[in-house]
């Protein structure tokens, strides 16, 4: 319910705040379930996506945003799903992740697992791979390319064409992520 109180709120926000150009929005599946895989430059990234689609996204986010009970209960029903990254123990965050693709949602993530500034490059997370396998569900890549402080910043949100993890020879999942990640970096740099 109140993820969708505040999304007129927050797209009014980023209107305001960036000049969005979207490339590649015929791309964007309209009713199946996909795994949203984008790289992660700002805090803004979630807030994006989210305002992009009619449908929700749940996306993973660090347990240290539900780190008292106002903001657990924010970070919940808006669908985030805590993530400790400190503990190596994903057990339950990912089950929730399954149980989201596999009702048919859609499900977003940031393969880099962190936010990476002036095209700092860091080795992706196994996620991505593992759930797209695991399921079976489409991947559609996102690149966002511009986000930084100010207004009326130029940004470009770049949507690739739908990639499954069979389309890869990689069998392991930290190769897939890698590969994956490598998609979204290309967009990003296709139109740079």
């Amino acid at each position: 319910m109140l993820y969708y109180a505040l999304k007129p709120i927050a797209k009014l926000w980023i209107r305001l705040k960036f000049q969005i150009e979207i490339i590649g929005w015929e791309h964007m599946p309209n009713n199946h379930a996909f795994i949203i895989a984008a790289n992660h430059v700002s805090n803004y990234d979630p807030i994006l996506l989210s305002c992009l689609l009619k449908r929700k996204i749940y996306f993973m986010a660090k347990a240290e945003l539900f780190r008292n009970r106002f903001l657990h209960w924010f970070f919940t029903a808006v669908y985030a799903i805590p993530v400790d990254r400190t503990s190596g123990i994903v057990i339950r965050p990912v089950r929730k992740a399954l149980r989201v693709i596999n009702n048919g949602e859609m499900f977003g993530i940031f393969p880099e697992g962190k936010r990476c500034k002036n095209g700092e490059i860091v080795q992706p997370k196994k996620g991505v791979a593992f759930l797209a396998s695991k399921t079976d569900t489409p991947i559609l890549p996102i690149s966002i390319i511009g986000v930084k402080k100010g207004f009326r910043i130029p940004v470009k949100i770049v949507i690739g064409s739908q990639i499954s993890v069979t389309s890869f020879e990689y069998s392991d999942y930290s190769s897939l992520s890698g590969a994956i990640m490598d998609r979204i970096r290309e967009l990003g740099n296709s139109i740079q």
